[in-house]
């Protein structure tokens, strides 16, 4: 298999946002793409290709409420293009409504990450080497609240792409970085002399501070390093447990204890009576 050079994956992103452009002034003639960004590496990358590529944008942060302050600093201080978008609610209001997010259960992503671009092409820095789950992406997709994700295959007939169908539903996603490695994007940052976020200092990834992707190890950290943040999630969930009837564990600890576990309750019941039953034997 041949290796793509850095400069050819460069041309072949931006010779995609051109192509895609045209698609992009048909559903939103005064702005054009919709570009997320969120101060990570992939959406610095993305936004600096949109540059390059010299195609109309409009450059968008969603603001969480639950991203390392650090971070936020970082957008404003490098990046004044970007609009801030905030919620209607956020993400400690959302705990005391839906308790804690899981990776089954991931309302805080729909509704403060994923909420905006309805309407738009939707450029975004997602890369197949992140995760399996985007091993099937496509560079161009259909997505919608009630349809399955659909691929783009022929971005060169854009006037039959029916994209009136949106209906307050559906965005088109383009991924020009897709088939970008870690190593691409770090080398690419360095060329173009990019700023840096320096909460790559403490993580690998740069995102909410209690994302239930996240490891148990650097929720802890965040926890540890912004305590106040972690106060506040405490403070939701107890208010979101006092209109639970049914409580499946007794304290907000045991609670969290799970939650870090990342496995399921009836796991960590079984997990915690194991314990019990060991520290009791041990101490007889």
């Amino acid at each position: 298999m041949t290796k793509i050079s850095l400069r050819q994956k460069i041309d072949d992103s931006i010779a995609l946002l051109r192509k895609g452009e045209k698609l992009a002034l048909l559903m939103q003639p005064e702005d054009g793409y919709y570009v997320g960004f969120s101060g990570g590496k992939d959406s610095q990358v993305v936004l600096e290709l949109c540059k390059m590529a010299g195609v109309k944008f409009r450059a968008v942060y969603n603001n969480t409420t639950i991203d390392p302050p650090p971070s936020v600093r970082f957008i404003r201080d490098n990046y004044p293009e970007v609009e801030f978008s905030n919620p209607k609610r956020n993400f400690f209001k959302l705990v005391e409504r839906h308790g804690l997010p899981t990776r089954i259960i991931r309302f805080c992503c729909q509704e403060l990450k994923e909420r905006g671009g309805v309407g738009y092409v939707v450029v975004t820095g997602i890369r197949h080497q992140e995760s399996r789950n985007r091993g099937g992406y496509q560079q161009v997709m259909k997505k919608g609240k009630t349809k399955k994700d659909a691929e783009v295959k022929n971005l060169d007939k854009m006037e039959s792409l029916n994209f009136q169908c949106v209906n307050g539903n559906d965005k088109f996603m383009l991924y020009p970085i897709l088939e970008w490695s870690e190593t691409d994007v770090w080398q690419f940052i360095a060329r173009q002399k990019l700023p840096y976020n320096i909460v790559y200092d403490d993580s690998s990834r740069v995102g909410c501070l209690f994302c239930p992707f996240a490891s148990t190890e650097q929720i802890l950290f965040n926890a540890n390093k912004y305590p106040k943040h972690w106060a506040l999630l405490k403070k939701s969930f107890c208010k979101y447990l006092e209109n639970k009837k049914d409580k499946a564990l007794e304290t907000v600890d045991e609670y969290l204890d799970w939650w870090l576990s990342k496995g399921s309750i009836e796991e960590y019941k079984a997990q915690k009576a194991q314990l019990e039953l060991f520290t009791e034997n041990e101490t007889k």
